[in-house]
């Protein structure tokens, strides 16, 4: 049985663990983020926005999930009239709810995302809808770490930007870079879920072994399967 390890945010982490069981992997499963929503002002930017005719990016997935929890059912009609793009695995979460958006972000209108993590720019076209904040090492990252250092790991799946950051960041931290970056050359495969975050692993150093086409958890889990199925 394959065994993978990934981070999510505590909001996905239980049913991200349970996908990835009921399709045969062993799990290794760490929290990455602690997410807490924005002020009401945040999400009425992207209303004002709107009736403006401004162009609405959204730049994480977690940003789609906010504005949904928020806007409920009223989610597609808030954003009508507007030319909608996303980042990465934001857009399949627009596409799931009706909301079609190019992959082609256009940073010239409205950025929502997380308080802290976007671009400079205009107040009222920066909607910070969330704020992140790093889990810290609990048992279940600490018990990966080690997972990596012994070779007793797969697979790392990198479902984020902010994902592989912290986990080379704490790894670094816990055993040095030099040592971090051999565990993590030698002993694991590593898979991006989407291209931001396989740009962020090059950055990093460490090219990832795959990227999902399909820019989703799911997505990145079938394409291990996959790769490990062929080889």
């Amino acid at each position: 049985m394959t065994r993978v390890g990934f981070m999510r945010t505590t909001r996905r982490i239980v049913d991200s663990a349970k996908e990835a069981e009921s399709m045969g992997f062993e799990v290794m499963a760490a929290p990455s983020e602690t997410i807490v929503k924005g002020d009401d002002k945040e999400y009425a930017k992207i209303a004002a926005a709107v009736s403006a005719g401004k162009p609405v990016c959204f730049l994480t997935s977690t940003a789609v999930e906010m504005c949904l929890d928020h806007f409920k059912k009223e989610f597609a009609s808030t954003l009508s009239g507007s030319p909608v793009s996303a980042c990465g695995s934001a857009v399949e979460c627009l596409r799931r709810q009706g909301i079609k958006a190019s992959p082609e972000a256009d940073r010239s209108g409205l950025l929502v995302g997380a308080a802290g993590e976007m671009p400079e720019g205009p107040e009222e076209l920066r909607a910070a809808v969330y704020k992140a904040s790093e889990a810290g090492i609990g048992s279940p990252l600490l018990h990966m770490m080690i997972a990596v250092k012994r070779g007793e790991l797969d697979w790392l799946a990198m479902t984020s930007p902010s994902a592989a950051r912290f986990f080379f960041g704490f790894m670094d931290r816990k055993y040095g870079e030099v040592d971090s970056r051999s565990y993590l050359d030698d002993n694991v495969k590593i898979a991006a879920m989407d291209k931001s975050t396989a740009d962020v692993l090059e950055e990093l150093g460490r090219k990832p072994d795959l990227v999902s086409e399909e820019p989703t958890f799911k997505g990145l889990l079938q394409a291990i399967k996959n790769l490990d199925l062929s080889s």
